[in-house]
């Protein structure tokens, strides 16, 4: 995934443009919809929201929108949009500094992988 960088705010929406984020594979999102790169760290998921055809971007959208809503009001939580295989997953995630406790976290939570961000790629648990 390479992580989309804003070029324009959308009040009250996702910050983005859900095409181009589709386009460039996906984005990790702040709770004001902008897009966030770190250094380093890892992003894990906390709990998986939608899978999604990428071609419905409306309800990409949509999607976004309402798991914004569910994490403004929380503290270190993040919307995680990625594309594979022609379908968008939409999740909530946060960061985690240490490589073993995010794959740690993240086995337990079942995930396949987890975000490196210096590397910009997955590791999998």
């Amino acid at each position: 995934m390479r992580n989309y960088t804003n070029r324009k705010n959308e009040k009250n929406g996702i910050g983005a443009n859900v095409a181009e984020i589709v386009k460039q594979g996906g984005a990790t999102l702040d709770k004001n919809g902008e897009a966030v790169n770190f250094r380093d760290g890892f992003q894990v998921s906390k709990k998986d929201c939608y899978t999604i055809n990428a071609e419905s971007l409306n309800e990409i959208k949509k999607a976004v929108k309402t798991v914004l809503k569910r994490i403004g009001h929380e503290s270190g939580l993040f919307c995680g949009v990625w594309v594979d295989s022609g379908l968008v997953y939409i999740d909530i995630s946060e960061r985690i500094k240490s490589r073993k406790k995010a794959v740690n976290v993240g086995k337990a939570r079942h995930q396949i992988s987890v975000y490196d961000w210096r590397a910009g790629d997955c590791v999998y648990c």
